[in-house]
């Protein structure tokens, strides 16, 4: 039987009697919170229940423990079975159907998890013929994959790049931020010259959580605050309708489990 692995809460009350949001717990290690004010309550423990689904990777069933503020989800096995540090599988199905020549763009901030989707997919998804990497241009190019110095003649040499798979048909994964819009006009304007669909992935995880991933990361690879919150917001601003609308062939967003 599965045993509870998850624990969704909403957080203390303030001396003014307001509730700050909720918080989501694992093996009793806080992992993250939101703040939301809805009058409708049902409908706050809803979006709360979304939001740490966002968080987990996947889809929960969510059982009410403890009166209606507090609630617990099922994992998929006892945690005594599971490996320390063990992460769930990112899901790459989307990748399976990709028309030869696609152009798949990821879109999200640092620590979204763009990189890792990136490796699954190739490593798993024959559709994925080549990943073009800004981190690792610039580790070409400079010898540091973390060297902004080098950034502009890295994106040189990635549009080089894709401009050359592009016109032999290659089925490229583009693994950057892709934040702006006026980058991502440059990307759909690129591939519809060449015929190409252009499929974007839109990777958005709770900012705290790019935080706490972009801390992880090694001094000279980390994201400065202001421009990792700078990349998020721009990233909730591009939903899968405005992507359409903006020419990609199709648009999904990618949840990326702790």
């Amino acid at each position: 039987m599965p045993v509870p692995r998850y624990v969704l809460a909403r957080a203390q009350f303030d001396l003014a009697g307001y509730v700050f949001g909720w918080q989501l717990h694992r093996d009793g290690r806080f992992l993250d919170c939101h703040r939301t004010f809805p009058v409708d309550f049902y409908r706050d423990a809803e979006a709360a229940k979304e939001w740490a689904e966002q968080i987990i990777g996947t889809r929960q069933d969510w059982q009410r423990a403890d009166g209606p503020e507090r609630w617990t989800a099922a994992g998929t096995e006892p945690i005594a079975t599971q490996k320390p540090g063990k992460s769930r599988a990112v899901d790459t199905s989307v990748m399976r159907h990709l028309e030869p020549g696609t152009l798949v763009v990821a879109i999200g901030p640092g620590g979204a998890g763009k990189s890792t989707y990136a490796d699954d997919a190739f490593a798993t998804e024959a559709a994925i013929e080549e990943v073009l990497s800004l981190d690792f241009l610039r580790e070409e190019i400079g010898g540091d994959a973390g060297d902004q110095s080098v950034t502009p003649a890295a994106v040189e040499r990635q549009n080089a790049l894709l401009e050359k798979h592009l016109s032999t048909g290659t089925t490229v994964f583009l693994d950057s931020t892709n934040v702006e819009t006026r980058v991502r006009a440059q990307l759909v304007e690129q591939a519809r010259r060449h015929g190409r669909p252009v499929i974007a992935l839109r990777f958005l995880p709770h900012l705290d959580t790019c935080r706490a991933r972009n801390r992880q990361r090694p001094p000279n690879r980390q994201v400065p605050e202001d421009v990792l919150a700078w990349q998020h917001s721009l990233t909730r601003r591009a939903t899968p309708q405005a992507l359409i609308a903006e020419g990609f062939t199709a648009a999904h967003d990618i949840v990326t489990p702790l």
